[in-house]
């Protein structure tokens, strides 16, 4: 049982590590597919998964109640950044932000966190599962910021050509 828990606490440092390198297109203001833009997302809904699933507190009403405030606020959050969109070939450019970075950031704290408590320290948890809601929250941010930019934020403004990886620079 201790080996399954080091490797989904180890898959979620790497993975949250992941969320976090996949923002790099948001600081360098570079023009990113959709792909591009959805791996953050869905790197830190993956990581957050794995929190949940091996958290040793079950607390489903704080875990919904955090995924809900996350994804409504990310939702909001989408609609700040001023996006410029490439049309033709589907790519999107905001100014640079640092809100989705870090949210994503943070999210590697925690699981650097659970990590470094519960495999090096062999620490016991408090079972009250309040990591695993700070994680859903962040990761369903990150998910609403990201389906208002692309859906709702990057549709509605100008129409710039644009090279994917290259900024206005």
């Amino acid at each position: 049982m201790q080996t399954i828990l080091l490797v989904a606490h180890l898959a979620a440092v790497l993975l949250a590590a992941l969320a976090l390198w996949s923002t790099r297109h948001e600081l360098g203001e570079t023009a990113a597919t959709r792909f591009e833009w959805s791996l953050s997302p869905l790197f830190a809904v993956v990581t957050a998964a794995v929190l949940l699933i091996v958290s040793p507190g079950k607390r489903f009403e704080l875990w919904a109640i955090a995924i809900a405030g996350g994804f409504v606020i990310g939702l909001g959050a989408g609609t700040l950044p001023t996006a410029i969109k490439d049309f033709a070939l589907e790519l999107v450019r905001i100014k640079r932000t640092w809100d989705g970075t870090i949210a994503a950031g943070l999210l590697l704290l925690l699981a650097l966190t659970r990590f470094v408590s519960t495999d090096l320290m062999g620490r016991r948890s408090g079972g009250y599962g309040v990591l695993g809601a700070a994680a859903a929250f962040l990761a369903a941010y990150l998910a609403g910021r990201v389906i208002t930019l692309l859906f709702f934020n990057a549709p509605r403004t100008i129409h710039l050509d644009m090279v994917r990886g290259q900024s206005d620079r």
